[in-house]
């Protein structure tokens, strides 16, 4: 972020100032991210709720993002995302986790005839 902005046309006199200020705030930033806890996701088959820490959620959803996995799930009315990069879940978690979410988006869809 620093060097975005001593590359902007921010005026000269608040280039440096605004730096050091984007510095600090990647920092604390960077500070929160590595002290939040980890967090445990169960996804059971079939009719059972999936759980992040004990607590049931709802709209669970999976993107693919290339090398990224950006889970994302509503609990209590706000919406929570967790990252996985690929030195963080090997490749034999990705496909269970890709699994996991489709077997769970597939029962919990509506039928897709009428009955």
């Amino acid at each position: 972020m620093p060097l975005a902005v001593l590359a902007s046309g921010v005026p000269a006199p608040y280039r440096w100032p605004a730096a050091l200020l984007a510095t600090a705030l990647a920092a604390g930033l960077g500070w929160r991210q590595t002290r939040q806890p980890a967090c445990r996701i169960v996804i059971l088959p079939g009719d059972a709720l999936v759980t992040v820490d004990a607590v049931p959620v709802d709209d669970l959803t999976l993107h693919d993002r290339g090398w990224l996995l950006q889970l994302q799930w509503r609990c209590q009315g706000r919406r929570h995302a967790r990252l996985f990069w690929p030195d963080t879940l090997p490749p034999e978690g990705r496909r269970e986790l890709r699994l996991a979410v489709r077997a769970y988006c597939i029962s919990r869809s509506r039928p897709a005839v009428a009955p």
